[in-house]
């Protein structure tokens, strides 16, 4: 998958889950812009983890990080672990 297919996993989490409209989403929008608190934060991460089937670790998504952050960080686990294999 390339970088536009995980960035639409997790703009596709954070409306489906997190029920955010898609025109607040841009890659420069911070989880806290989004109003993300630190349980949804942990909610969010485990979502993608699962639709993305990478494990990531707990500072991969704190209120400052934006939503390009997240998707690049994403495709650095998910390139890891088809390295892996």
């Amino acid at each position: 998958m390339h970088a536009t297919d995980t960035y639409g996993v997790v703009c596709a989490a954070l409306t489906s889950t997190f029920r955010i409209p898609e025109d607040e989403l841009s890659p420069d929008v911070t989880l806290e812009q989004l109003e993300l608190d630190s349980l949804a934060l942990a909610e969010f991460v485990l979502v993608l983890e699962e639709r993305l089937g990478v494990r990531a670790d707990s500072g991969a998504a704190t209120r400052s990080t934006t939503l390009a952050e997240v998707t690049a960080h994403l495709d650095v686990l998910r390139a890891a672990g088809a390295a892996a294999r």
